[in-house]
């Protein structure tokens, strides 16, 4: 019977494939004209032995980028968007033929030799560009003539590399001369060096950069050029650095009359809180303005002042008759930016003074003295606030052939609630379980939680102390959960403390001196507790108290879910150390099972025992865009904690689980492991550990319109700690890649521009919580499935 069912499912399945095969093959050249021929592939060719390092060269990748036509894109190898397109008559213009036409299909990709042409001329460009001045990019096509198919090929001949084998400097700005010269050693250009456009570039930003760091405002790239003499020379080049002066004014017979670089100081400071960029500069100035005063610099506002001036002018990093700083610029937009303000920071040059001009001397590096000009300038810092409150939803809900669970989570964010650009949250959730088998059981639950983060540091520290701290936020937050399950109750209350501020690569570090929950179990089924055979995990079936320091990187490099992007969590906590140490010397202990082998000794504080753990966890993902319409995503997890001191076990909500929309979604939230554990159906799922080990990869592809597919593999488990947890959840090297579940399903999201929706449909391959021989599933089971419905995607 079940080898009938298999042979129906591939029959089916091959029917399907067929179908679309046939699809995509029988109408391609439906719009191919006669004398014209499909594009089916690009090849990127390097002839020749490259002499060079590895990391120099250049590499058919690199060069595949400047291909200007690329063939129609694929579905798993199939040309499934031409396909669609070739099914509709493009002599039809109605509303159906249009969708199938351009938002599901693709029009066939024509080989046109002009786009060929483009693509060798700007290969050889780039190979210029990397040093290889004597490359050259040929291509050929390839035709298949009966298919009316044609492949181009690309063949680059790179020749030897140009290196610098000298590096001069000409600075017709003597003022800037001794500064320039004096950086040197932290050049980018290296005698050796392979002549790299990029390397070039970088260098004239990199001193463009540390002249304007020293008040040289006007000053940009466009006054660094190079010069190269490859004369009397073997593949090899005398590099110039030029810095040009300065054109002061153009006399009236056009002749240019040439300066040094002025040095400029920042005079007056205005503060536009209130800008809108929808008016015009008119219409702008003649909005009744009212304006306050506060450390020399004027603040503009229209009614009242939504921000107070402390908060605002503290966030500024300029200040009245300093020398103008290009990082400290940039500083006051990331400040500003955490004040929920977009901003946009403009400076004027005024006027200096003719008859007693500001001159700035020093020393030449001849040893001559050389002067410039000090001159002054306004600066505008234009504000516009971003939206102040909003409301979000979040709700997942998961079904399998014996459980059904849902969740909703409303919040509500003010984002000035103090007129401090504090940010105020507010969240309430919900959930429901339900088990479909014995009765009937299920089980709730509700929680609050109330956040406040202020824009600073409340520390007893100046503020200039702490500015080396960008966005820098103290964070605070009071949670309250109930819990009530068909086996037990928990009540949870728990509020942080701590500081979190941005890195200089973007990611953000946050760190919890002060992170306590208070978990109270005022009710528990003694048939429930006593059928629990693994010990080390019923006593975390107990209330306790945890208080300790948390802390936590994160990086991401881009939010979006259409771009590349790289994300890096990673969190631990150390909990119960100085309470231990506290009651140790001043408390009492007590003493459970008194003269048995499980004998365990421990101390309270406010009467409630309290758990010491160190926990660590680690998530990484990744997001890299094949083509225009597909994406491959994966993610690696693994996090584990250990009990010690005055715990034998990790509390019951630091235990590790898996299951759910976002985990492994063949599984239910907390039905998969621990470990082999056999899973009973007729108990309530608390399948926990404190170890778990998750990967997962997922291919995406846009369907039509906001309409999208994946196809997703997911493998991972939870474990217990070895010590005095059953053999069968524990977490052991030699054996526990055999238990390591595994499942595949198909993912559908729809993407509204502000939510994205999601439903994957889960099915298990490996199941490690099942007797040996019905681990491997074969065949299609409902009962092996699991439905998923979430917002946003699962990493």
């Amino acid at each position: 019977m079940v080898a009938s069912r298999r042979h129906k499912v591939i029959a089916v399945l091959a029917a399907f494939l067929g179908a679309v095969t046939g699809l995509s093959s029988c109408n391609t050249m439906r719009y191919v004209p006669q004398d014209k021929y499909l594009l089916r592939r690009n090849v990127v060719e390097i002839e020749g032995e490259q002499k060079t390092a590895r990391r120099e060269r250049v590499t058919p990748k690199e060069l595949m980028q400047y291909v200007q036509q690329r063939p129609n894109n694929r579905l798993l190898g199939i040309g499934l968007y031409l396909g669609m397109y070739n099914l509709t008559d493009t002599a039809k213009h109605n509303g159906w033929q249009r969708f199938w036409r351009n938002k599901v299909g693709e029009a066939p990709v024509i080989y046109d030799p002009v786009q060929a042409a483009r693509s060798r001329e700007m290969m050889q460009v780039y190979l210029t560009s990397r040093g290889y001045l004597d490359a050259t990019v040929s291509d050929s096509v390839e035709y298949h003539r009966r298919k009316r198919k044609a492949t181009v090929r690309y063949i680059a001949r790179e020749g030897r590399p140009f290196t610098v084998s000298e590096i001069r400097y000409r600075i017709d700005d003597k003022f800037l001369e001794p500064i320039i010269l004096e950086d040197t050693a932290a050049s980018l250009l290296k005698q050796g060096m392979i002549y790299d456009r990029d390397v070039f570039d970088a260098e004239r930003e990199r001193i463009s950069a540390r002249l304007q760091d020293m008040g040289f405002w006007g000053f940009n790239k466009g006054y660094i050029t190079y010069v190269v003499d490859t004369a009397h020379l073997d593949q090899a080049m005398t590099l110039t650095l030029r810095v040009r002066q300065r054109v002061a004014y153009v006399t009236s017979d056009g002749e240019q009359v040439m300066e040094n670089h002025p040095i400029y100081r920042i005079g007056q400071i205005t503060v536009n809180t209130d800008y809108d960029p929808t008016l015009s500069p008119e219409q702008i100035e003649r909005l009744p303005w009212d304006t306050v005063r506060y450390n020399g610099i004027d603040i503009l506002y229209l009614d009242k002042l939504r921000l107070r001036e402390n908060i605002l002018v503290g966030a500024i990093r300029l200040s009245p008759n300093e020398l103008y700083d290009k990082s400290s610029v940039q500083r006051t937009y990331n400040n500003i930016r955490n004040l929920q303000y977009s901003s946009n920071i403009l400076f004027n040059e005024l006027p200096y003074d003719t008859l007693h001009p500001v001159e700035v001397t020093r020393a030449s590096a001849s040893g001559t003295t050389v002067s410039t000009r000090e001159r002054n300038l306004a600066c505008l810092i234009q504000c516009t606030p971003n939206v102040r409150q909003n409301f979000n939803v979040d709700a997942e809900i998961s079904t399998t052939a014996d459980y059904y669970s849902m969740a909703l989570t409303l919040g509500y964010q003010h984002k000035n609630l103090f007129r401090g650009a504090e940010n105020f949250t507010v969240g309430f959730r919900g959930a429901y379980e339900l088990m479909k088998n014995k009765g009937n059981r299920n089980s709730y639950e509700f929680g609050v939680s109330v956040g406040l983060d202020i824009p600073r540091f409340l520390l007893p520290l100046r503020a200039d102390k702490l500015a080396k701290f960008p966005q820098q936020k103290t964070n605070i937050s009071v949670t309250y959960d109930i819990q009530r399950r068909p086996d037990y109750n928990r009540t949870i209350a728990g509020g942080t403390f701590g500081y979190s501020w941005t890195l200089r690569n973007g990611a953000r570090f946050q760190i919890n001196p002060a992170d306590i929950n208070v978990v109270d179990v005022p009710w528990i089924d003694a048939d429930f507790k006593n059928s629990i055979e693994n010990p080390y995990l019923k006593n975390s079936y107990e209330s306790q108290l945890i208080a300790g320091l948390s802390a936590g990187y994160y990086y991401q490099t881009d939010p979006n879910p259409k771009a590349n992007n790289l994300s890096i969590r990673l969190t631990g906590d150390v909990n119960g150390n100085l309470l231990r140490g506290l009651t140790q010397w001043l408390g009492k202990s007590s003493t459970i099972n008194a003269g048995l082998a499980d004998e365990e000794t421990f101390y309270k504080i406010f009467g409630i025992r309290f758990a010491q753990y160190a926990r660590l966890s680690f998530d990484i993902s990744q997001r890299t865009n094949l083509t225009a319409t597909t994406q491959l995503a994966w993610r690696f997890f693994i996090g584990g904690g250990i009990a010690y001191g005055n715990s034998k076990t990790l509390p019951f909500e630091r235990l590790y689980f898996a299951g759910g929309a976002n985990s492994m979604r063949g599984w239910q939230v907390r039905t998969l492991g621990p470990g082999e554990t056999l899973y009973r159906k007729e108990t309530y799922p608390n399948q926990l550990g404190d170890f778990r080990l998750e990967a997962n990869l997922e291919y995406r592809f846009a369907v039509a319109g906001g309409f999208g597919m994946a196809v997703f593999l997911d493998a991972g488990n939870v474990w217990m700690n070895a010590k005095g947890s059953a053999a069968a959840a524990r977490f052991r090297f030699d054996s526990f890649y055999k238990e390591i579940a595994l499942d595949t399903g198909l993912g559908f999201r729809y993407d509204l521009g502000f939510v994205l929706l999601r439903l994957d449909w889960g099915l298990k391959l490996h199941n490690p919580n099942v007797p040996e021989p019905e681990r491997w599933k074969s065949g299609f089971k409902w009962r092996e499935t699991a439905l998923h419905f979430a917002i946003g995607l699962p990493f």
